[in-house]
């Protein structure tokens, strides 16, 4: 997929340093290993929302 779009933002030294540590280890370029991290994340989130969603409704119908 083409990128279009700039994102900058500013961190600490400490930080950039630990992003393009954690970017090698992987074999990633800092900009993908940020993009793979945050997919990661979110879809770790949204698979913990379905589970809670269906665990609440498990929850409503059954027998006490």
């Amino acid at each position: 997929m083409k990128k279009k779009e700039t994102l900058n933002f500013r961190v600490s030294l400490e930080f950039k340093r630990r992003l393009v540590e954690e970017a090698k280890k992987e074999h990633r370029s800092l900009t993908n290993y940020l993009e793979a991290a945050l997919t990661r994340l979110w879809e770790l989130e949204e698979s913990q929302s379905v589970a809670k969603a269906a665990g609440g409704k498990r929850r409503e119908g059954a027998k006490t």
